[in-house]
C-alpha cells in the first residue's frame, strides 16, 4: 500500500569544541516508538516544502527560532516499508547551550550530541531481523522492536549504541549515508 504523505526530518549538525556532532532526540513516552532515538521532524502540511516542514517541526520540537537553523541541503528521499516518503534535510544548528532549549514534552524526552569523530571510529552492526534470534540482538534493540507487533521479525536493520542510546532503523540509515565511517 502506497502512502502519499510526505515526512520531513532535519539532520542537524552542531559545531562543538571537539568538532562536529549530530544533534539527536529521544522520543517521549507520548508518541509512537517511545524512547527511540530520532532526528527532529514530522509530516509536511499540504503545500509545504519538505525543507519548510523540517525546519518548522524542528522549531516546534526544540523551542528554537527559525534563525537558529541554517539549511545545507535536501538529501535523497527514503521510502519506508509502509510507503511513507521520508525527506532528510541537512542543516547547521546555531545553539550555544543545549540546556536552554524548550523541548516539546509531548514529543521529546531528551536530546544529545553524537560526535562525528566518535562515529568515524565505530561501526553499525547489521542484523537480519527475520533470521536473528532475540537472544542474539542487543537488549535495547529488542525493547524497541517490542513496539512493532507483526513487523517485529521482518527486514534488516543496522544498530549502534552511544552512551546508552540505541540508534537503529531509519535514523541509522540516514547517519550511515551522511557520516563517513571507517571501512575495515
Amino acid at each position: 500500500m502506497m502512502n502519499s504523505t510526505k515526512y520531513a526530518i532535519l539532520v542537524p549538525w552542531i559545531e562543538t569544541d571537539a568538532g562536529d556532532a549530530l544533534f539527536l532526540e529521544v522520543r517521549s513516552q507520548h508518541v509512537k516508538q517511545p524512547g527511540e532515538v530520532c532526528f527532529p521532524g514530522g509530516r509536511a502540511e499540504p503545500g509545504e516544502s519538505v525543507i519548510d516542514a523540517a525546519v518548522r517541526e524542528t522549531c516546534e520540537e526544540l523551542g528554537i527560532e527559525r534563525d537558529s537553523i541554517e539549511v545545507i541541503s535536501e538529501l535523497e528521499s527514503l521510502t519506508m516499508g509502509d510507503g511513507r516518503s521520508v525527506h532528510p534535510v541537512t542543516a547547521r544548528l546555531n545553539i550555544r547551550d543545549l540546556d536552554s532549549l524548550k523541548l516539546s514534552e509531548n514529543e521529546v524526552a531528551e536530546v544529545f550530541l553524537l560526535p562525528a569523530i566518535w562515529l568515524e571510529g565505530n561501526q553499525f552492526v547489521h542484523y537480519d531481523l527475520a533470521a536473528t534470534p532475540d537472544e542474539e540482538l542487543p537488549e535495547k534493540l529488542c525493547a524497541y522492536l517490542a513496539n512493532y507487533g507483526e513487523y517485529r521479525k521482518t527486514g534488516k536493520t543496522d544498530y549502534l549504541e552511544y552512551e546508552g542510546h540505541g540508534i537503529w532503523g531509519l535514523t541509522a540509515r540516514i547517519i550511515m549515508g551522511t557520516v563517513p565511517v571507517r571501512d575495515d
